[in-house]
């Protein structure tokens, strides 16, 4: 008999392990960090062949599931990309994270949803968000450093003022979403860096935000999507974070990718127009910055 209940759980638990976990949409897992702002995982879980009653066959395995999501969990936040190169995961290896300080994190995991199956087993989502403060990614992956000024603009502009915010459009060029990316002109010259910014805003809101151009903005020229700010930003779906821009943002094209594709390129009479307008509006110092594209993860929309 107990081999046959022991059989019966493992099969309902493989059942369980091909059924998405629908209870709640906001738990299902994704390693599209970038869309909302979450690190999540799966983990299972199955009691033990001697428990006495359903609610204790579910105690066990929810505990088991939890476990086995923190350490699903810790693998995904460890592949959390930094820049282009580097991950927590390589951070950790050459000793600039300590590990302890990112199992601390992934203890303190909130469980998103939870099933159970019939027999007790459990599926449950767990997650931790990238921004926000103490017990995020950001807190970890962004280490203390001097504050360095924006650099000049190489040739000043007559500043149009009251630009909210700024949006690098990618349009189909491939853009890898990484925690840490850098704006450059065409002559390599940095513009915009993580030692640009306040180590607090990083932690609470990050460099930048990540959008998809959707259906109305596909639509649009170029041209067109300079003299319809608010049509861009009122008809892209409100998860794509181009409110990160403001209603006035300044749209600027970039002409490729460096740094595999973390780092847009901007001309360098684009990147002097950034640098003047920032001098007037701030924008780059309250990390009011969206990159968008066809191509965000690789994936092609």
């Amino acid at each position: 008999m107990n081999i046959f209940l022991r059989a019966t759980r493992i099969i309902c638990f493989l059942i369980f392990l091909f059924m998405p976990c629908v209870s709640n949409a906001q738990g299902e897992p994704s390693s599209n960090w970038w869309e909302n702002n979450m690190v999540t995982a799966k983990g299972y879980g199955i009691a033990p062949s001697n428990v006495s009653s359903l609610q204790q066959a579910r105690n066990f395995s929810r505990r088991a599931a939890i476990m086995d999501g923190y350490r699903a969990l810790a693998e995904q936040v460890k592949g959390v990309h930094i820049t282009a190169e580097t991950t927590i995961e390589s951070q950790i290896l050459s000793g600039d994270i300590v590990e302890s300080k990112v199992s601390a994190i992934i203890r303190g995991a909130e469980v998103l949803s939870e099933e159970y199956g019939e027999d007790g087993t459990c599926v449950v989502v767990v997650g931790i968000p990238v921004y926000g403060g103490v017990n995020s990614v950001a807190d970890v992956a962004f280490k203390p450093a001097d504050k360095k000024d924006f650099p000049r603009p190489t040739n000043q502009f007559q500043s149009e003022g009251n630009y909210t915010g700024l949006i690098i459009d990618c349009g189909d060029l491939d853009l890898k979403p990484v925690l840490s990316p850098v704006i450059r002109n065409a002559d390599n010259q940095s513009i915009y860096s993580y030692d640009n910014l306040e180590r607090d805003k990083l932690i609470a809101s990050g460099m930048v935000g990540y959008a998809t151009n959707k259906k109305n903005y596909s639509r649009l020229s170029y041209a067109a999507q300079i003299k319809n700010k608010l049509m861009l930003l009122t008809s892209t779906s409100a998860g794509n974070d181009l409110s990160r821009a403001g209603n006035n943002p300044l749209i600027i094209k970039a002409t490729r990718m460096s740094d595999d594709n973390s780092c847009p390129v901007v001309s360098v009479a684009d990147a002097d127009k950034i640098l003047t307008e920032n001098q007037a509006s701030h924008f780059l110092d309250n990390g009011s910055v969206v990159f968008t594209g066809y191509r965000v993860g690789g994936i092609r929309v």
